[in-house]
């Protein structure tokens, strides 16, 4: 299982820092009247003070983008370790890494706009105001692909759930497998029905205006919208593939997929985030080129509402806005009352979010390295817990018991628990064995074997040989 996510994370760790990286790295390049993300008068390009911006911003890009994508392999390597620390180690990449690229995108945007103040580049006459293009606002409904081709893959998805709830009867899996499962259904089915809602977001979309020329506009505004709508279907239906391979999986074969599932789930899901870049990407050098070719081009020197790094105009009624930072991307106007309260639930939760995983992991972890295994009667009832993992049987539920000088030879998969180099504690599935509950010192000798009546295998030992060979006196005359 820790090679699978190894391969997984590293999968998304190759896929996000590239995207990350390429995607905004061109700010330098003088596009739309903009360095920087700041509208700048031709004539000043070539100042040494913008020369200078946008040389060490480059700089400082590579840099950070370099050493990042360098540990973003490193840290998928811990998984192969131990899952717990990878899970903390990734955690805190993830928000460095986040919190990097805000600093690196914003602060040099904020510098080139008080650059431009102080040196008196503002345009008047275009500052604050508002181009329609009639025309175009008149077609707004055809730019975009139509957005009932999700609804397909959406109800493919939904009536997956079936085959979740079957998997469980068939297999008689506990609740925490089943749970698993349910969330795995969750974020398949939750991706397709976000695509559709980013869909209709987009081409709803209010319509910018490059040009005098209508053609130019209209042109421009369907390849954008055409792009992103178009990825997104493509996304949605890949992403629903995904989820349906592993559900067949799982009704096939149960909890203990094979293999061959999770590649083909990782390639699917490679492809959704292809599928959804590549249109975009390639939208923006056919939209670059439009607007070159343009003799009648203007650009609106709306700078004072981006100062800040991000979208804020109460003004506009429009929720989501092209990116001013990417052309490639959808940024909210925090200028709405709605958005800012959404933000600020986002970023006090992220806040709580991050901490509360590296606390719990490192808990989990020291709760494993310390825990003790106890087995204990009372009233015909035994119970043998450890680190908050417990297992209760009476006299009558128990079918056998065994003392061996090892665990048995199997594939085990954990399915709830935690595993460290020294202890194996909590649910567990071997291909030969079942469901099992484990309660192992992995350096201890002999191991209890107990079966139960109910088709649950417990192997418990102590760190005690003595020890454990008094619970096996103990349970042996109940067979």
């Amino acid at each position: 299982m820790n090679l699978i996510l190894f391969f997984v994370f590293l999968l998304c760790d190759l896929m996000i820092v590239p995207i990350c990286w390429f995607s905004y790295g061109d700010r330098r390049e003088y596009r739309e009247g903009m360095l920087l993300g700041v509208h700048i008068p031709p004539e000043y390009v070539s100042d040494p003070e913008v020369e200078n911006l946008c040389t060490g911003y480059g700089k400082r890009w590579k840099k950070f983008q370099t050493v990042n994508l360098t540990l973003s392999i490193l840290v998928c390597f811990l998984c192969l370790w131990d899952f717990l620390i990878f899970i903390i180690a990734w955690t805190i990449w993830v928000a460095e890494y986040t919190g990097g690229l805000y600093y690196l995108i914003i602060i040099p945007h904020r510098k080139m706009y008080r650059l431009k103040i102080r040196r008196g580049w503002v345009n008047e006459s275009t500052r604050r105001m508002v181009r329609i293009d009639t025309a175009v606002s008149a077609a707004a409904g055809k730019l975009a692909v139509d957005w009932k081709w999700h609804l397909p893959v959406i109800a493919l998805t939904a009536v997956t759930a079936i085959l979740i709830i079957r998997t469980g009867q068939k297999f008689a899996l506990d609740p925490a497998e089943i749970g698993v499962m349910w969330w795995m259904y969750g974020a398949g089915a939750g991706i397709c029905v976000l695509f559709l809602a980013l869909h209709i977001g987009i081409a709803v979309q209010a319509n910018r205006v490059y040009s005098e020329n209508p053609e130019i506009n209209f042109a421009v505004n369907r390849l954008t919208k055409r792009a992103w709508t178009s990825g997104l279907i493509y996304a949605s239906w890949i992403n629903g593939a995904a989820w349906i391979t592993m559900a067949a999986g799982y009704y096939i074969a149960g909890p203990d997929l094979p293999l061959w599932v999770y590649v083909v789930y990782s390639i699917l899901m490679a492809g959704a985030a292809a599928a959804l870049l590549i249109p975009v990407a390639l939208s923006v050098g056919k939209r670059k080129t439009l607007l070159q070719s343009d003799q009648e081009a203007y650009y609106t020197d709306d700078d004072e509402y981006w100062k800040s790094g991000w979208y804020n105009n109460p003004n506009d009624r429009h929720i989501l806005v092209q990116d001013r930072m990417n052309s490639m991307n959808y940024s909210f106007n925090f200028g709405r009352p709605g958005v800012k309260i959404a933000i600020k639930l986002f970023y006090a939760v992220l806040i709580i979010f991050v901490p509360a995983i590296v606390i719990w992991s490192v808990s989990s972890i020291a709760s494993l390295e310390n825990a003790e295994v106890v087995l204990a009667e009372a009233d015909g009832i035994y119970r043998i817990e450890a680190a908050g993992y417990d297992c209760e049987f009476r006299d009558d539920e128990i079918r056998s018991v065994n003392l061996s000088d090892a665990l048995p030879e199997d594939d085990y998969v954990r399915t709830n628990g935690g595993s460290t180099d020294k202890v194996n504690i909590g649910y567990f599935r071997g291909k030969e064995t079942g469901k099992c509950m484990m309660f192992l010192y992995k350096d201890c000798t002999p191991v209890l074997e107990i079966r139960l009546e109910i088709g649950m295998t417990v192997y418990a030992n102590s760190r005690e040989e003595k020890d454990t060979e008094d619970w096996y006196d103990m349970l042996e005359h109940i067979e």
